[in-house]
């Protein structure tokens, strides 16, 4: 099974991801190396780092192909057999479009609706020494973010963890785990 992990920047993706590979042993791997390489060596393709709406869409065919081969290597008898693939391209489309292609996929979003700038903050190496201005402006694209795909994800029956909503991050992690690994 590969497990797709989605959602805004900063909101535990690849916390996730780590959490999955300390208690379960399932290799993983971010959507950045696949935007990053893309982007260096075909950059007539448009597939590019940061925060702009045609990412997730340029990036979508090469995705499903980078699923496919991940597929190829996965052994679909054994049910502890799996790979991690999160990043921010991951959407409901990238999902959909896995699943069209008969890829067995199994999708959690995170979101953070309630991120401060001063979370944001207690990671000392994103956005050092930047004005406070920039914290409280990408908290609040954060947060917009996650509320839009929250909506997204309930109209299209998508599970989708909240790590803002007061339960606390740690157990929003858990609800995140238990719904990409049901019964482990």
């Amino acid at each position: 099974m590969i497990l797709l992990v989605g959602g805004p920047p900063r909101v535990g993706k690849s916390t996730l991801a780590a959490l999955l590979l300390e208690r379960d042993g399932l290799p993983h791997c971010p959507t950045d190396a696949l935007v990053s390489m893309l982007q260096h060596a075909a950059p007539a393709l448009g597939v590019r780092h940061g925060e702009h709406a045609s990412k997730a869409a340029a990036a979508l065919p090469f995705l499903v192909e980078f699923l496919r081969a991940i597929a190829d290597g996965v052994d679909h008898d054994d049910p502890l057999d799996g790979y991690v693939v999160e990043g921010d391209v991951i959407t409901l489309d990238a999902v959909a479009a896995a699943r069209a292609a008969g890829l067995p996929v199994a999708p959690v979003f995170l979101g953070d609706t309630t991120l401060t700038a001063e979370r944001l903050r207690l990671d000392p190496q994103w956005l050092q020494g930047a004005p406070d201005a920039v914290y409280r402006d990408t908290a609040a694209r954060v947060r917009d973010r996650s509320t839009a795909l929250r909506d997204a994800c309930r109209a299209a029956g998508a599970p989708f963890v909240d790590l803002g909503d007061g339960a606390g991050f740690g157990a929003g992690l858990e609800r995140a785990r238990a719904l990409l690994l049901p019964g482990r």
